[in-house]
């Protein structure tokens, strides 16, 4: 943290207020900034709105983004819901029913609350501090509980319990192919927490609630990021696994259900050199009576571990066709390994030519750095590129591949590996 950049909540005037429009589900106001822009880390964005909405009895949303935006830079600031479900109001959602409550100040700049109805205790609570809106930064500060309980906020290596005073900054852009240490953010961003209160009462009871930031930026928590919208989705609770129940049924929605046959036994690892080091493996469990669905394979089968490809004279696909009809006849299934890096060939050597790297370049599919080049990162085949996989291009290049290696060989699915992207080195150093 750079302790000489400027404290936003001293420099930065804060919002104001107007306009507001209630109605039985929830509110929206204007917020205007409320003095000349600071400018701390960014250009302050000076017209905002706010939307409240009670979604269900249990979920409170409250989302603050810039009122003034046009078709082309409206995707930097809305999150679509195709990349990550956005809950609306339900049937028979309402304030009245509501088991949470909003209730808001504009004095001496706009800040709110989230109480909860039953008792009165405040869940989230801005007051006393400034809303920072810029185009690279915003800040929104919660007071806390004395030795608060919280939990969440993955992916890292620490204790279950977040300890107090902990600050986690979340981004996924510099997974490093390589063991991380402790408290550091891993391959995946959960931008959710559970904080359970004691007392209440009495010494044997508790409170839970959960706050939800729908944000696919960077993130430093509590609570400030580089992100672009204020988008959090209070829950109730009051128990954890209501709490649990009401994100995964209300907002990202219940997991994909898997085959029968996903959840048996299967067996993999590196090392198995031709198909038949494979069907050896199948006819001992066989031997022992052991129950197998399915074998998969790591790099061994690839050509210089570049994606789609066979390994000449160890993997070759008429013999891989033989031990997969076997396998089929058996009622069992195979699924390889597939790494979402595309190898990079060298341009000097013809000898080097990937198809696969060439179709993908056509297309445009591959992530792009600040220079709008082809972000390049090291992975097991050498210099790799990756696919954009939020953009149309990027989805039609990986269905005509796997559609194609699909066609050569009848495979039942693919084992994802370092699908984050992940990569040896830092920063594009291809």
């Amino acid at each position: 943290m750079d302790t000489t950049a400027p404290n936003a909540q001293v420099v930065c005037p804060g919002y104001t207020a107007s306009d507001v429009q209630e109605t039985t589900t929830g509110l929206t106001a204007d917020l205007t900034l409320g003095g000349q822009g600071c400018n701390a880390h960014g250009n302050d964005v000076k017209y905002l709105t706010l939307s409240v909405q009670y979604q269900s009895q249990e979920r409170l949303a409250v989302r603050i983004y810039p009122k003034h935006l046009q078709p082309s830079n409206q995707s930097l600031y809305i999150l679509s819901p195709s990349f990550t479900p956005q809950p609306g109001i339900g049937y028979g959602a309402s304030k009245a029913s509501s088991d949470l409550t909003f209730t808001w100040t504009n004095s001496p700049s706009f800040q709110f609350k989230v109480v909860r109805a039953s008792s009165g205790e405040i869940i989230f609570d801005t007051y006393g501090h400034k809303i920072v809106f810029e185009d690279q930064f915003l800040e929104l500060v919660t007071n806390m509980v004395p030795q608060y309980n919280i939990y969440g906020l993955a992916e890292n290596l620490r204790g279950f319990r977040i300890p107090n005073n902990f600050s986690q900054t979340f981004w996924n852009a510099y997974n490093l192919e390589n063991d991380q240490e402790l408290d550091v953010n891993r391959h995946s961003v959960h931008p959710v927490y559970l904080e359970t209160r004691y007392g209440n009462g009495s010494n044997n009871s508790s409170m839970s609630h959960g706050v939800y930031a729908r944000n696919a930026h960077g993130q430093e928590w509590l609570m400030r990021d580089e992100s672009i919208t204020f988008d959090l989705y209070f829950l109730s609770g009051s128990t954890p696994k209501e709490v649990i129940s009401q994100y995964q049924s209300g907002i990202v929605n219940t997991p994909y259900l898997p085959a029968y046959w996903h959840l048996g036994f299967q067996q993999v690892r590196w090392s198995y050199q031709i198909w038949s080091n494979l069907q050896d493996v199948d006819d001992a469990y066989a031997a022992q009576n052991i129950q197998l669905e399915g074998l998969m394979s790591d790099l061994d089968y690839l050509n210089m571990n570049r994606d789609f490809t066979d390994n000449p004279g160890h993997y070759d696909i008429g013999p891989g066709k033989a031990f997969l009809d076997r396998l089929h006849a058996n009622g069992q299934y195979y699924m390889p390994i597939l790494d979402p890096n595309i190898y990079v060939p060298n341009p000097a050597n013809a000898s080097d030519a990937y198809p696969t790297y060439d179709r993908g370049a056509e297309l445009q599919a591959y992530i792009r750095d600040g220079n709008d080049s082809f972000y390049y990162g090291v992975e097991w085949p050498g210099f790799s590129v990756f696919p954009d996989f939020i953009s149309p291009q990027a989805q039609q290049f990986w269905t005509e591949q796997c559609l194609a290696f699909h066609e050569k060989l009848d495979y039942d699915g693919f084992w994802l590996d370092v699908n984050d992207a992940t990569s040896f080195c830092t920063g594009s150093c291809g």
